[in-house]
């Protein structure tokens, strides 16, 4: 009996001990942590974005990689002509950019084009194409086009090929006053699985 006793009060207190510590509170508390967020040049960056093959055309302005027609002496792309930066049939060995996520965590991945202009036409004048390693297009996207949406893994790597075409291929050619110029933005959806 001795023992039943022993073992109710011990539990007894135990409960009036939890009870009283779950009432009680604190009134301030200061917890720092250390962040450690260098910035870095395209290539370098959580997301990052590497000039590949593509020689001028293809370059870093400022530390973020830029595409620009404006090279040398030249102004911009020639009316009805055609310009492939990489090679859709060997995306990873010619390519005008690549995509690597550097993150430790696999991430989808959105990537759009807006023009600046409205083009004088529906085509697709400007096409970006995302290749996996293995040669698979995830995501064709143009000024025409919303946004394209592509899972990436840790360290995984994607191939970019880039196309400007201003009459070639398509239904309407462009002029001297067209202009294709625009923004190229990438999305990390920090949701991904």
């Amino acid at each position: 009996m001795s023992r039943l006793f022993t073992t109710v009060t011990v539990a007894l207190i135990l409960v009036i001990t939890a009870a009283s510590l779950s009432t009680s509170a604190f009134t301030a508390a200061s917890v720092d942590r250390s962040a450690n967020i260098d910035v870095v040049a395209d290539q370098n960056g959580l997301l990052a974005l590497t000039d590949g093959t593509s020689g001028p055309l293809v370059y870093y302005n400022d530390e973020q990689l830029a595409i620009d027609f404006a090279q040398g002496t030249a102004t911009g792309a020639n009316v009805d002509a055609e310009f492939v930066l990489g090679d859709a049939n060997d995306s990873k060995d010619e390519h005008a950019f690549t995509v690597t996520n550097n993150d430790g965590e696999a991430h989808d991945v959105s990537v759009q084009y807006v023009a600046t202009q409205t083009d004088s036409n529906d085509d697709d004048n400007v096409e970006f194409v995302v290749f996996d390693a293995d040669g698979d297009a995830v995501a064709t996207l143009s000024e025409e086009t919303d946004a394209q949406s592509f899972s990436a893994g840790a360290g995984e790597t994607f191939y970019v090929v880039v196309t400007v075409d201003t009459g070639h291929g398509v239904s309407e050619v462009l002029g001297s006053g067209d202009d294709l110029s625009g923004t190229l933005s990438f999305t990390v959806d920090d949701n991904a699985a």
